[in-house]
């Protein structure tokens, strides 16, 4: 079986003889793997030799595909990977905090992920995706879970709200098209013009960087999600830009501590909420309650896979992904047969 596996060079491909299924899982056939910010930045410490690779499993936490060895009785169907392997046990989980957990392993990075032909999965975390959606398309269940996430814990619940997101990146846009129609106008940041052309497709209003306080002024956003992360200065950005008793949602992961003006959020009397991934809700797991959601928005999700290479190009399209040159939103790997 072929798969990546991150090398002293970069990522590379190899030829493993696959174990055997452990109980309780499912091995599927890899129909599409997106390629994550998290994966670029393992790649770029791996290169500078920050990160070592020995202390990565296979690479790839957007993962869907169809059954390959498993229950009889399973349908067959496209099935999206629930990546975040949880314990149950903990303190965390038992109070219905997976995403919390102890413990917990993320495929991907402490598990072998899904770029790869097969890829071995606990049954419970594998959820059948509407036939509306595209096998490839399947794969995006990931980071739109992320993002419905984000718009759930930002609560959402005036009917003429405003958002700002800021960062025009696979996440904000996610966000952006999670959050269009449950406010009146959603304003995104963006700094390329394939982000915009994305943007205004999916109903958003797409803004310049430094647009971002003339907008706020006269939408007064009640609603900031922050998506960038890394060393941006966005949350500076989101506590000058969020109206009085606004909300603010951290998605993006920062590199280093950020300097955020307190006594601007004591004054506004700002909440800000982390939100990290796909949690629980009435009805049971959260990404689940998402993959539910694709049908729907399955064309705008679609127009997000911008690049798509077999797994045996997986350096091409490891170097199309950093390049932003290349118009890349969301690479995908995975056959030619899945559409």
């Amino acid at each position: 079986m072929l798969r990546a596996r991150w090398t002293a060079n970069g990522i590379g491909v190899v030829d493993e003889p696959p174990a055997p299924v452990p109980e309780g899982w499912v091995r599927l056939a890899v129909t599409g793997c997106g390629i994550c910010g998290s994966d670029l930045h393992i790649d770029r410490g791996i290169a500078d030799g920050a990160l070592s690779p020995a202390d990565f499993a296979v690479p790839g936490h957007e993962i869907a595909g169809t059954i390959a060895d498993g229950p009889p009785d399973m349908d067959d169907a496209v099935y999206a990977v629930e990546p975040w392997i949880n314990c149950r046990d903990c303190q965390q989980c038992l109070r219905g905090e997976p995403m919390l957990c102890e413990s917990a392993r993320l495929m991907g990075v402490q598990a072998a992920g899904g770029l790869a032909e097969l890829v071995d999965v606990p049954a419970r975390l594998l959820h059948r995706v509407d036939d509306a959606v595209g096998q490839r398309v399947a794969s995006l269940a990931e980071p739109w879970a992320v993002s419905v996430r984000a718009v759930h814990r930002a609560r959402l619940t005036e009917i003429d709200e405003r958002v700002l997101i800021l960062g025009g990146g696979t996440i904000g846009l996610l966000c952006g098209l999670a959050a269009r129609d449950r406010a009146v106008t959603v304003g995104i940041t963006c700094r390329y013009p394939h982000q915009r052309a994305l943007a205004e497709r999916f109903g958003l209003s797409p803004l310049d960087p430094t647009d971002i306080d003339p907008w706020a002024e006269d939408h007064q956003p009640g609603i900031v999600i922050e998506t960038v992360g890394g060393r941006a200065a966005t949350m500076s950005d989101a506590v000058r830009c969020a109206r009085r008793g606004g909300r603010i949602v951290v998605v993006g992961v920062f590199g280093e501590p950020q300097r955020t003006d307190y006594r601007e959020i004591v004054l506004k009397e700002l909440e800000i909420a982390g939100s990290f991934i796909y949690g629980t809700v009435a009805r049971g797991s959260e990404f689940g309650a998402a993959v539910r959601r694709m049908g729907p928005v399955a064309e705008e999700l679609s127009a997000l896979q911008t690049h798509h290479f077999p797994l045996t190009d997986v350096v091409e399209a490891f170097s199309a992904a950093r390049d932003k040159s290349s118009q890349a939103v969301k690479v995908t790997i995975g056959p030619d047969r899945a559409l």
